[in-house]
Parts: structure tokens; sequence; C-alpha cells
């Protein structure tokens, strides 16, 4: 008999295989099997979009953001990745009996401002509060709801192709090793702020000038695993420089001391773009009005082996896995 582990949640090769090998084929949806961060579909004769996400993370008060904002953001950009403009999220908490009444407000605070900015409405919500142990806290659970404005626009994995090339939105890691940070208890709480940022006011002005053949926002599991995901739904081969990947030195300091791997470290306000070589410059002309870190990172190739490579500073070349082993406390 075969058990749930730690690793089934770490947004890794664990968690994808428990999707595509039971999840899936349970709910034998045409839509859910394609896997993407929202799933389209047409309702009364328009295209729709609808995500759902669960929010855990631990503390739930953390530089940068809170397990509210988190959830905002975090099914804001799902839908926003995918082409889609975000309207509504549902809400729903799981609280533990004796969580301060405080901390909640400030949660559901932190949740209406971001959901203004973003120019979403929380429309629906449940709650349920359970006895002390059963809970870590809070949980959340959301639904976001968008619409496809233009269809023609819609980023889509069957466009992908040899040669187009592959854009990083910002540098990478901050979300993941801001929340170890918390847990580390070597004084990093105050240097690392996560990137947590609702992401469909830059996606909206890119798909307005540029044609993006796919978008996938940085969340469990990193760039390496979110690369590998696209790799192996459009059989291509990714090529990434080392050398161009944006990492900040407060992450590469915090990595070196406790032996993480960047790559792989959660980002919430970060998402990868897979555009033609023609339309490189102008999309990171985009990109670089709201985070001059955005940056041209590799290209895609034709070959079919569905893996990604990472070419390194000393000219060698390693396959980027993606994430299998627990690497991190819990960071959505």
């Amino acid at each position: 008999m075969k058990f749930i582990q730690k690793e089934h949640g770490n947004g890794g090769k664990q968690t994808y295989e428990l999707i595509n090998e039971l999840f899936k084929p349970i709910f034998d949806s045409e839509i859910l099997k394609r896997g993407d961060d929202s799933s389209i579909f047409n309702l009364a004769s328009k295209k729709v979009g609808v995500t759902t996400d669960s929010f855990v993370v631990k503390p739930y008060f953390f530089k940068g953001g809170d397990i509210g904002k988190l959830s905002v953001c975090g099914t804001v950009n799902d839908l926003a990745v995918s082409g889609l403009v975000p309207k509504y999220i549902t809400a729903s908490f799981i609280i533990e009996e004796g969580f301060p009444i405080e901390d909640l407000q400030k949660i559901v605070r932190s949740m209406k401002e971001y959901a203004d900015i973003a120019g979403v409405e929380i429309v629906a919500g449940d709650t349920k509060v359970v006895e002390k142990g059963s809970c870590d806290g809070i949980f959340i659970n959301t639904t976001g709801f968008g619409v496809c404005e233009k269809e023609e626009k819609l980023p889509s994995i069957e466009k992908i192709k040899g040669g187009q090339i592959v854009i990083v939105s910002g540098d990478i890691g901050r979300h993941g090793a801001c929340i170890y940070s918390h847990s580390s208890e070597l004084g990093f709480e105050e240097k690392i702020e996560s990137d947590c940022a609702p992401l469909n006011r830059v996606i909206n002005e890119l798909l307005e000038n540029v044609e993006i053949c796919y978008m996938k926002d940085l969340t469990r599991g990193g760039l390496a695993t979110a690369l590998n995901e696209i790799a192996q739904k459009a059989s291509v081969d990714i090529y990434i420089e080392e050398d161009k990947v944006p990492v900040s030195n407060e992450v590469k300091a915090l990595c070196d001391i406790l032996g993480l791997d960047w790559y792989y470290l959660a980002c919430e306000g970060r998402f990868v773009a897979i555009v033609n070589r023609k339309d490189g410059q102008r999309a990171l002309e985009i990109l670089k009005r709201y985070n001059k870190e955005a940056c041209e990172i590799g290209w895609i190739e034709d070959t079919k082996e569905k893996r990604v490579y990472l070419k390194t500073s000393f000219g060698g070349t390693r396959i980027l896995d993606m994430l299998y082993y627990e690497m991190l406390p819990r960071i959505c």
C-alpha cells in the first residue's frame, strides 16, 4: 500500500505523477487533462476560465506579504498566464480554534487590498472552524474565474516550436527563499522579501503588444520544474544559459549557506514566456518597465527529448530535471 508523502506537495516530480496518474484519470475531464494553469471552456458562447488553489503557507505573515495576499495573487496569476482577464474569486477558510481574530482581520483585509489592485471581486466563500490541533492556524482555498476577451491572443502549448526564446519576467527564487528564511533562524528574515504580486497588468500589456506563444508562472518547483512541464507538454527541448538567469545576491547567499538550489525555489510574482525571436526585444522592453531583472534566458529546440538543459558558466551542459526531493517548508 502506498501513502501520501510530503514530496507529493512540493510541485515536483511526485506532484506531477500524482496529478497525471491519480487525479486526471479519475476525474476524466478533457479540459483538465491539458494541465494548464487555468481550464478554459465555452459558456454561453463565450470563453471563460477557472482555476482553483489551496494555500497553507507557514508562517502566514512574511516579509512582502501574507497568506491572504498570496491566495489572491496566486489565483489571479494562474488566470493571467493563461491569457485570461481575471474577474471573480471565491474564498474558503479552514481556521483552527484559537486563531487570533486580529490576525484573521489582517489577512482578510490583505485579500481585499490585492483583489482591488488586481481588479477582481471576491464573490463567494465559506468558513469552517476545526478543533485545536486539527489545522495549522489557517488554510485558504480559492477558485478564480476569468474571461477571454481576444481568443486569437490566447497562449497555447501548441504554439511552441524550435527557434523561439525563453524569457523570465524577473529574478527568481525570492518567495521560496523568503519563507525558508523564516524557519532557518539565520537572520535572513528581514533581508529577503517575497516576490508575491499580481501579474495581470503586465501580462495584459504583453498580450496587447506581442504574440505570446505560451506562459507559465513559477510557483512550487520553481523555474526548473515549470520549464520541465513545458518541455513535456510541448515535446521539445529547452536550453537555459546559467549566466543569464537572474538571482539576487540575498537568495544566492541563503542557498549557499543551506545548500539549496535556486532553480527549484518558488516564485509568486514571476513567470516565463515563450515568444518568437522577432518579438523578444519588444517583450523585454515591456517587462523591464515592471522589473529591470527581466531577461532572455534560453531557447527552444525541436529535438523532442522533452528535456531541459542548463548551459553552465564553465562551458558544460547538464540536465535540469524536475524537483524530486522535499527541499522547502510549505511555501504557498
